[in-house]
């Protein structure tokens, strides 16, 4: 029985002289990420007696980090899940002396400054916020809006789908956060999609809608921001000047990018005073076809018509962004 005692108590020693062993080759004492304002920084301490060297990369929405050691390391344990703009990080073993740091965050960063000495790595970022987008799909559900004369095709389901195709490709590139005042076949009153709209605090908004005219020869899509006199009542009136600045500025880049021949031919740019461009964000109205005009209620239903318009509209988001939104 005292022999059995012993055996377990030469394993019991041997075991933890190992775990020492292996805790003794771990470099890392301790990471974790700091704040001061608007900068964040990651922050990795290493041990007194590992000499390292570092090489850091930094692609898009994350980090890499490959150490190397002039002796055999073993993987840190260390590791973090996601938390606000960090998706999670940990450290993957690369050979003896070796390993890799990795790095992701759940939003665009901007890198500001990298430095480390013998005992510790610091990399400084900042979160890049992206534009939001709202998006309204004009009428739904009991409103079906105009409907076309020719093939019976109501507005309500012609935004819906356009309303669609530009979130994603708007969420195709990475560069935006969108959201709609409708995703589905569904009534929401003007009220309702003020309140979306305003709660969103969006950088922009566009509302999609198709036109209507008893001359059946007009064609093409129109922008429509508020007329100046529309602001007069308004509380706030600086910010909606500038709003409505900024709306103008938009409208004149979009024309440049809509092709001529899917423009209407007089005035592409117009005035409109609708309660739904009196919001908090900078706000446009597309007309995006004319839904009484033969040719144009045909384009409409076509995928490469909406794709050449919804093209247009990413483009001139992007280039009106780019411009840091001067007037």
């Amino acid at each position: 029985m005292q022999l059995l005692k012993l055996i377990i108590l030469v394993i019991i020693c041997e075991f933890l002289q190992v775990s020492s062993a292996q805790g003794a080759t771990d470099p890392v004492e301790k990471a974790w990420i700091s704040k001061n304002e608007n900068v964040y920084t990651l922050n990795i301490n290493i041990k007194k007696g590992f000499d390292f060297n570092p090489l850091i990369f930094t692609p898009a929405n994350g980090l890499k980090m490959f150490l190397t050691f002039k002796k055999p390391v073993e993987k840190p344990l260390l590791e973090h899940g996601s938390q606000g703009c960090l998706r999670g990080y940990f450290f993957e073993q690369i050979g003896d002396k070796s390993l890799m740091f990795i790095m992701s965050f759940n939003e665009d960063v901007k890198f500001l400054k990298k430095s480390y000495n013998k005992t510790s790595i610091k990399i400084s970022f900042s979160i890049t916020k992206k534009p939001t987008i709202v998006i309204d799909a004009g009428h739904g559900g009991k409103d079906p809006g105009t409907v076309s004369p020719y093939n019976k095709q109501s507005e309500k389901n012609i935004t819906l789908v356009a309303a669609l195709e530009l979130r994603q490709a708007l969420l195709n590139t990475g560069r935006y956060n969108v959201v709609l005042t409708r995703d589905a076949d569904e009534f929401v009153s003007l009220e309702d999609r003020l309140k979306i709209i305003n709660n969103a605090k969006g950088s922009f908004f566009i509302s999609l809608h198709t036109d209507y005219n008893k001359d059946p020869s007009l064609s093409g899509l129109s922008v429509y921001t508020l007329p100046e006199n529309a602001l007069n009542s308004m509380e706030n009136l600086s910010l909606y000047q500038s709003n409505l600045k900024l709306s103008r500025k938009f409208a004149n880049i979009l024309t440049k990018y809509v092709p001529r021949r899917c423009k209407i031919r007089n005035k592409t740019c117009r005035f409109g005073d609708w309660k739904i461009l009196k919001n908090s964000s900078p706000a446009v109205l597309i007309e995006l076809a004319y839904l009484s005009n033969k040719k144009d209620q045909v384009l409409l239903l076509t995928k490469s018509f909406r794709n050449k318009v919804v093209c247009a509209m990413v483009y001139a988001l992007d280039e009106y962004f780019k411009s840091g939104q001067k007037l």
